[in-house]
């Protein structure tokens, strides 16, 4: 007999909680994705918490949340919340645009970072990459112990900025520039919104928001600077419009098809800066994380980028698709150390997925981290081993599941910059192999995960000792 009974929210089980704050003190806290990691030990892979009476299903199940990422634009749709958000500070673009206004914007911003265009933006990531390796050589010298992370983030920044929009900046060599500190105002603001039980600004402007709201005017006076420039450029000079310079520049050329107001144009290249910047960094510094752990991986990335290429980093994009296990290196600490270890979806209309029923505007949590650092899915899930993403040493691993991982998303909405951040990561990923060996300066059990609007490692310190050429 076919056992057809659904089961509905209120049958779900649910971590134990205060009264009326629910399980909110709990989650409220710098390591929020390792708290859900705890409650599906406790509950299982599906369950439900509240947090001050706002209902949330948490799924940490790959084929559960597979089907619901599938379901988009028009099953699930982002956190509500998100979007209000980001529209309150003025950005609309693809990513917190839903329904057919996201189909509007899908199109347009994936063609403009297409592999065609990412090929044509390689010479700004080669030349980043040649700027922090000469400053790591300077620390190595001074024998400086080094935050990689901040370094890394400024590396991403330089990066995003001009292929957003042909900004140069040099934050790699600490150049300040306004530009930089009101993207450092606005980004942790978003998080800190999104989060926010109560919306106080809304009602009492501290002094926190009235900085906030100088960035953003600010952010928007530049972009919108830029992006009357940029159609001066493509006006005066058409062949741009074969090897678009930046994003910026191909984003305006895809627009001729799709009319896209000026105030959408200012949203999509404001997603580029947010979606740039954390990612990518944090997935350089786990992986910098492991390297200083793995000495005889490093050894294998060196090996392979002499194979490769001869100059002192990668010199032509091409360079990157040979760079097959440095590739497998950003991987493997994408699977274990994902940056964005939780998706936040919110139903749009009924919904029956495995026998669960979900009702229009439910709040779900995707956990994604648990799969991919589980049995289930991969051998030896918590060790660092690139080589299970290699075509030729896959087969010696039982359990291989690429499909449950989601650095990048899944489904329609999957992140249209992946091309782009995994070319970053390999490129540098390869070239300090070539150059350094890494020495962990902290014990690793002291390096926190922490979640802002993506997570990172607190307190990563390592040091870099030159390779002596052959």
């Amino acid at each position: 007999m076919v056992d057809s009974q659904i089961n509905e929210i209120n049958d779900l089980k649910s971590p134990k909680g205060t009264f009326l704050l629910g399980h909110l003190p709990q989650f409220n806290t710098y390591n929020k994705h390792q708290v859900l990691e705890r409650w599906v030990e406790e509950c299982g892979e599906l369950f439900k918490i509240h947090f001050v009476g706002k209902e949330f299903v948490v799924s940490a199940n790959p084929d559960f949340n597979n089907k619901m990422l599938r379901l988009r634009p028009e099953g699930f749709k982002r956190f509500s919340k998100i979007d209000e958000i980001l529209k309150e500070m003025g950005v609309d673009g693809v990513f917190n645009a839903e329904g057919t206004a996201w189909k509007r914007h899908r199109k347009p911003t994936a063609e403009a970072l297409n592999v065609k265009n990412v090929k044509a933006y390689y010479p700004i990531i080669l030349d980043k990459t040649k700027t922090i390796l000469e400053k790591f050589k300077n620390y190595s010298q001074q024998k400086a112990i080094v935050n990689v992370q901040k370094e890394f983030m400024a590396f991403t920044i330089d990066i995003t900025t001009e292929i957003a929009f042909g900004h140069k900046l040099d934050t790699i060599n600490d150049k300040s520039n306004s530009f930089q500190n009101h993207l450092e105002v606005i980004f942790p603001m978003i998080n800190a919104r999104v989060t926010a039980p109560i919306p106080i600004w809304r009602y009492f402007k501290r002094k926190k928001d009235k900085t906030l709201d100088d960035s953003l005017k600010s952010i928007e006076k530049v972009i919108y600077e830029f992006i009357d420039e940029a159609k001066k450029r493509l006006a005066e000079n058409p062949k741009l419009k074969e090897a678009p310079s930046n994003f910026l520049e191909a984003l305006l050329i895809e627009n001729e098809d799709v009319n896209f107001t000026d105030e959408e144009i200012y949203g999509n290249v404001f997603t580029m800066l947010l979606a740039g910047e954390d990612t990518t960094s944090n997935s350089l510094s786990w992986g910098l994380f492991y390297l200083a752990q793995h000495p005889e991986v490093v050894h294998k990335v060196r090996e392979e980028a002499k194979e490769v290429y001869t100059e002192d980093a990668p010199n032509i994009y091409e360079h990157i698709e040979d760079l097959k296990y440095a590739s497998a290196v950003a991987q493997e600490a994408m699977r274990l150390k994902p940056t964005t270890p939780q998706l936040y979806l919110e139903s749009n209309k009924d919904v029956i997925i495995d026998k669960v029923s979900i009702p229009k505007g439910t709040s779900i949590i995707l956990q994604n981290k648990v799969a991919q650092t589980h049995s289930d899915y991969f051998s030896n899930p918590n060790d660092f081993v690139p080589e299970r993403w290699m075509a030729s040493e896959c087969p010696m691993h039982k359990n291989h599941a690429p499909n449950v991982m989601r650095a990048f998303g899944a489904g329609p909405r999957y992140c249209p910059g992946m091309h782009l951040a995994k070319t970053e990561m390999v490129a540098l990923i390869s070239t300090l192999c070539k150059h350094f060996d890494f020495k962990l300066e902290v014990k690793p059990e002291t390096i926190r995960e922490r979640f802002e609007f993506t997570m990172y490692p607190e307190n990563l310190k390592i040091t870099f000792i030159p390779v002596v050429p052959d």
